[in-house]
């Protein structure tokens, strides 16, 4: 990447990558902690998003007024002479009254998102960073992972370089207790299995499309179905091994992949806790780190389990009696918990979690983590600090408030995915009729930018991430403020053009443009189970035009899988039709659903990995959500 250091030499030097990481380890294995994340935060920032959120941006037409300022008197005197140059003048001004404007392109400037620009030195650094996360909600919880160096991957292909192992360098940049301890705490995670760590999950897409290829001539015999459906069970069954894996590998920290509660401010048994931690802490003079570690744990405590409460303990003290007591003390937070009738925890009740990640760990599932956590995804601390102050007028409690009420979605563009149409049309003529919706037709860029991406949501169903019908580099010129779903097999997955490189994903064009929030997948998915969770998704977090329509989940799927066909699981058709004609007729109408819907995105892509629906991990894992969390007021109200 383009950026220059002084601190190790004379002269300023440009450092790329690999050597910003060598740097960040070197920092962090010397005991320098804020050093090294500074080196972090400034490694994941890459060139391309400059690249984009400059280059992307709409092109600024010639100024003739701007160009008469900066002319010498000398030139402004020819000027008056030369008829040639008089008449462009002219020209350029006409052509700028005439040029039509588009709905969708940039009205106001763009934030810049770079925060540590210019700055070399990493203690201002991490100063910045610390008043940039001040400025954040108070509730968010912002973790990053970054991946260690590896000096002889550095020219290598990207799946060599994917399944190289390294460390994983975990850091808390803002936390419960960011306001009274500021600076960011990392943690190093290495060990003898992250070698199978990192080769299962690079090697699970692989798996995956191998156990899907089948020869359609063969595909309807029983041996055939058979042999296809062991197969994909044995991809789920690797998955799950994988993500149990992954759990271990950051034991007994699993707890910190989680937000702040929302009784948070109002339940004076997280004070008392940690009123508790830091008597503790002072009357042995311990470190911040370990402070705030301890702080954590008791803000998670229901979750702990005694093996995990020792496991912290054993890695915070090396002196034995100092260990024992703070077990003590968690175990005795932990009982008193249990003993208050008034403290009711719920693991689901909790604010977002933003994860920023590196390049070379977003194929990780991270999500998995904690399936009951809201979280959302950002490829650098910079894209989200962009992307707040472009809606911080509109983030309230820790979400963007949004309004879905209108929105345009795209379905089968290239007519090779019949049965997908199908259901997917039922839907949206079902539960979103009001909406602009394009069947079977390749849409025009012009089209994309006046008919889909000017509304508040834009769904795109169909294959990959329909970027084959819009340029990128069209994408990131634009403002947009809707929201975006991608249905698509790999439709926010990174890629590489082949030697190594930064890698880019749909999404950053999304993200360039100022696009709050996207869902996608990180993998291929089945069409048919695809299909169905993602009328799960829109359905839970976007409300119908009739509230007198037949709940999503009152639908019987078997039906509507086979041919589109919406009808009860009980009443047939004649119930679909009774519930939209006449809500009394029928006694289960979204309407009378209270708690069908949910405000938030991430809480509904939570509530996907929990599996409550759809059981296989190869079904549910793959959705992710990147940028900010939003919620939408307009199903339900937001949290105060």
């Amino acid at each position: 990447m383009a950026y220059y250091i002084g601190q190790f030499h004379k002269q300023c030097i440009y450092i790329s990558p690999e050597a910003l990481l060598h740097h960040a380890e070197e920092e962090y294995l010397n005991g320098n902690m804020p050093q090294s994340i500074f080196y972090q935060v400034v490694s994941l920032y890459q060139t391309f998003q400059d690249h984009y959120y400059r280059g992307g941006g709409k092109r600024k037409s010639v100024d003739v007024k701007e160009l008469m300022n900066e002319m010498s008197a000398e030139e402004k005197s020819e000027l008056k002479k030369n008829c040639l140059i008089q008449y462009v003048g002219k020209s350029l001004n006409q052509m700028a009254k005439n040029k039509p404007k588009n709905k969708c392109e940039e009205s106001t400037p763009k934030p810049e998102g770079n925060f540590l620009k210019g700055i070399t030195n990493p203690i201002e650094g991490i100063h910045k960073l610390e008043e940039v996360c001040k400025q954040m909600p108070k509730v968010w919880t912002i973790l990053q992972l970054c991946k260690g160096p590896r000096t002889e991957t550095t020219f290598s292909i990207y799946p060599n370089i994917h399944e190289s192992d390294a460390a994983i360098y975990l850091t808390i940049i803002k936390h419960a207790r960011s306001d009274r301890y500021p600076m960011p705490i990392c943690l190093r995670f290495c060990g003898s299995k992250q070698k199978e760590l990192f080769e299962s999950f690079a090697n699970i897409i692989n798996r995956f499309k191998h156990s899907i290829k089948v020869d359609p001539k063969d595909y309807y015999s029983i041996e055939a179905r058979k042999l296809y459906w062991k197969s994909l069970s044995e991809v789920n069954d690797f998955m799950t091994i994988a993500c149990e894996e992954l759990k271990r590998f950051f034991f007994p920290w699993n707890f910190l992949f989680a937000g702040i509660s929302h009784s948070f401010t109002t339940n004076d048994a997280f004070a008392q806790r940690w009123t508790a931690i830091d008597k503790f802490c002072d009357s042995y003079e311990l470190d911040n780190q370990c402070r705030i570690l301890l702080s954590l744990a008791a803000l998670r405590i229901g979750e702990l389990t005694v093996l995990e409460i020792e496991g912290i303990c054993t890695i915070l003290f090396d002196n034995a009696e100092r260990r024992e007591l703070a077990v003590q003390l968690l175990k005795e937070m932990q009982q008193q918990q249990q003993d208050d009738a008034s403290e009711h925890y719920n693991k689901d009740d909790c604010y977002p979690c933003i994860l920023v990640i590196d390049e070379y760990l977003d194929h990780f599932f991270w999500e998995e983590m904690n399936v009951h956590q809201e979280f959302t995804r950002v490829n650098s601390l910079q894209c989200l600090w962009r992307l707040y102050q472009a809606y911080k007028k509109d983030i309230h409690n820790g979400y963007l408030q949004v309004n879905i009420t209108n929105g345009g979605s795209i379905i089968n563009p290239d007519q090779s995915l019949c049965k997908m149409e199908v259901r997917m049309r039922s839907f949206m003529e079902h539960w979103l009729p009001h909406w602009k919706l394009l069947c079977s037709q390749r849409p025009t860029q012009e089209e994309l930018r006046n008919n889909f991406f000017n509304r508040s949501c834009y769904v795109y169903a169909g294959h990959g991430s329909g970027l084959q019908y819009i340029n990128g580099r069209n994408i990131a010129k634009l403002q947009m403020q809707c929201v975006v779903f991608l249905f698509g097999c790999d439709s926010s997955r990174l890629y590489s053009n082949g030697l190594y490189s930064e890698l880019w994903g749909p999404h950053m064009y999304y993200h360039a443009a100022m696009c709050p929030a996207l869902v996608g997948t990180l993998m291929p998915c089945l069409d048919s189970f695809m299909d169905g969770v993602a009328t799960e998704i829109l359905s839970r977090w976007i409300a119908p035009k009739s509230p007198n329509i037949l709940p999503w989940n009152e639908i019987e799927p078997s039906a509507w899988i086979k041919g589109g066909i919406i009808k009860s699981k009980t009443l047939g058709c004649e119930g679909a039709a009774a519930a939209a004609s006449n809500s009394a007729a029928f006694t289960t109408t979204s309407a009378t659903m209270s708690d069908y819907h949910l405000g938030s995105l991430c809480g509904v892509l939570a509530r996907i990995r929990q599996r409550i629906t759809e059981t296989k991990l190869y079904n549910t894992a793959p959705y992710v959500c990147r940028g900010l969390p939003v919620w939408n007021c307009h199903v339900q109200p937001p949290p105060t």
